[in-house]
């Protein structure tokens, strides 16, 4: 039995002789095993190729479509800090607006904007964003954060909308005193020394600043930031050739160091008017700059306070 042998013969049309393979019982009975096997394997090899390039598949279209989430998300993120920046300049804006117009005192405004208090070495530099990191792993917490935000940017836009409201019908019955606001920047120019305690030599120790430096050539002109009364032009101690108006409610502003002095006392002068030339003028200077003061009702403030363009 063991000895059997099947004889495969293939017979050509054109061909005299025939062609014949010896095959062993057992090779063929193996064969007809093997064979389902195999085509059990292959079959196998196939489903589970076309089961990896669908989950490739669809793995590619899962990656694209975070990416486009993780796209808006920042889109998101971006605009929200766009409008929480703008309303931080409107609450500045705001809050100086009601400081001018005495609907809150100095030290308010100061605890709502949260200033600390002056330093002449530093304060001028502050008037002078980050990329987001993980958000495959979070950007589901990242849009909870946003909602959060968004919520909390449209409280805040509708109290400060009718804080703005009030203000405006104040402001709209107070022509008069709006025109005796210093709003202006006096003159061009850089700031080099702000209103606050100045850092000077170990002999003179620290002393306060009581004004705000403008530094340019001289002979740069230098305009009144609002309506006033000319109550001083000349010389004095400290200051060189100075220019002192009175506002009216209280409001002083004092023009140090200038080189020339183009106006008389009693003069009414008009805001952007020009009343003076910077220069360095006074045994304080130490080069050419304006001296620039802000004073309510005698004492000195931070003009900077007051000034409301860029």
């Amino acid at each position: 039995m063991s000895n059997r042998y099947y004889t495969l013969m293939v017979v050509s049309e054109n061909a005299s002789k025939a062609r014949q393979w010896v095959i062993p019982a057992w090779v063929v009975k193996a064969s007809l095993v093997a064979l389902p096997v195999l085509v059990l394997i292959g079959v196998t090899l196939f489903l589970d190729y076309r089961y990896v390039v669908n989950q490739v598949f669809e793995n590619r279209e899962l990656q694209s479509e975070n990416r486009r989430l993780r796209q808006s998300v920042q889109l998101y993120k971006n605009r929200i800090d766009s409008v929480e920046s703008s309303l931080d300049r409107i609450e500045n804006f705001s809050a100086r607006l009601k400081m001018i117009t005495n609907l809150v005192d100095r030290d308010q405004v100061s605890k709502l904007l949260e200033l600390p208090i002056p330093n002449a070495n530093s304060n001028i530099a502050s008037l002078s964003e980050t990329d987001p990191k993980n958000l495959d792993s979070k950007t589901q917490e990242e849009r909870q954060n946003l909602d959060q935000r968004y919520e909390k940017l449209t409280v805040e836009s509708l109290t400060l909308e009718q804080n703005l409201h009030d203000l405006y019908e104040l402001l709209s019955d107070q022509k008069s005193f709006l025109k005796a606001l210093p709003t202006k920047k006096p003159a061009e120019g850089y700031f080099s020394s702000g209103f606050g305690v100045r850092h000077t030599s170990l002999d003179e120790g620290d002393k306060m600043h009581e004004g705000l430096d403008i530094a340019n050539v001289v002979g740069t002109p230098i305009h009144s930031p609002a309506q006033g009364t000319v109550i001083f032009a000349g010389r004095k101690s400290g200051y060189g050739n100075i220019v002192i108006i009175d506002h009216g409610y209280g409001l002083e502003t004092w023009y140090g160091h200038t080189s020339k002095i183009l106006v008389k006392p009693g003069q009414l002068v008009k805001r952007g008017q020009v009343m003076a030339l910077i220069g360095n003028t006074g045994e304080r200077s130490t080069g050419p700059h304006l001296h620039y003061e802000v004073r309510v009702h005698g004492i000195p403030v931070d003009p900077l306070n007051y000034i409301l363009e860029n």
